[in-house]
């Protein structure tokens, strides 16, 4: 009798050392789970904090910029690849992100999620969601540099410029007087490349002086206007 209580007791002994072992195992676990969600909500939230100033303009927005918003997300920018850190914004058909190279403080891109070369490429809601995003975007920035204007510029196509065959649009804040003179933005946009080595192999067109262009006669501007206005109606 007395071997066989041992034994039971032993075998009570083992089974009680199992459960607590198995439940401190357990209880480890969840709390290195929760230290991990807790550092990727950190991350989280932390990228999101543009997108929020994007959002705010617009409230209907605000749940969807941050809901694209994780730390896995990776876009391409033509052959670039973008990290998610860059990317501060982000819809259904666009983004946008930080300049590698910007011309002013706050130039940044918007660009379309699909790879497309040029604007009529793009498939109706994505040019619309294109435009809507652009908006957005200006009002951030509006109220993060304060700027009186901006410059908002499409180089449609590699003859005019585009170094990367992408659908972007460049806005760069602008002030009164930034520049002593103004058209110089756009000889800078003329030449403007994600890399210094794509840029040096950019041709400048050459735009003669005002001085040098004459105006037209009200008449040659009524025959051009007719031409587009066919085309417009076909």
């Amino acid at each position: 009798m007395k071997c066989g209580a041992l034994l039971l007791l032993s075998s009570l002994l083992f089974t009680s050392f199992i459960v607590v072992e198995a439940f401190t195992s357990r209880t480890q676990q969840q709390s290195t789970r929760t230290h991990f969600v807790s550092e990727a909500e950190a991350t989280a939230s932390n990228a999101s904090l543009f997108v929020n100033k994007c959002s705010d303009s617009d409230p209907s927005s605000r749940s969807e910029g941050n809901s694209n918003m994780t730390d896995s997300d990776t876009m391409l920018f033509g052959r670039f690849k973008i990290l998610a850190s860059q990317i501060f914004h982000k819809t259904e058909h666009s983004f946008a992100l930080v300049n590698l190279r910007p011309l002013v403080p706050g130039h940044v891109l918007v660009v379309s999620n699909r790879i497309a070369p040029l604007m009529d490429d793009l498939h109706d809601h994505e040019y619309d969601d294109l435009w809507k995003t652009v908006r957005k975007v200006q009002r951030a920035l509006k109220a993060k540099y304060n700027c009186d204007a901006f410059n908002v510029a499409v180089q449609d196509g590699e003859s005019a410029g585009q170094s990367v065959p992408h659908v972007h649009i460049h806005i760069l804040p602008r002030y009164r007087g930034d520049l002593e003179r103004n058209d110089d933005i756009y000889d800078q946009l003329e030449i403007w490349a994600p890399r210094e080595e794509d840029s040096q192999k950019k041709k400048r067109l050459e735009v003669p002086d005002d001085s040098e262009r004459k105006d037209r006669t009200i008449q040659e501007m009524a025959e051009e206007a007719s031409i587009y206005k066919s085309l417009m109606n076909q």
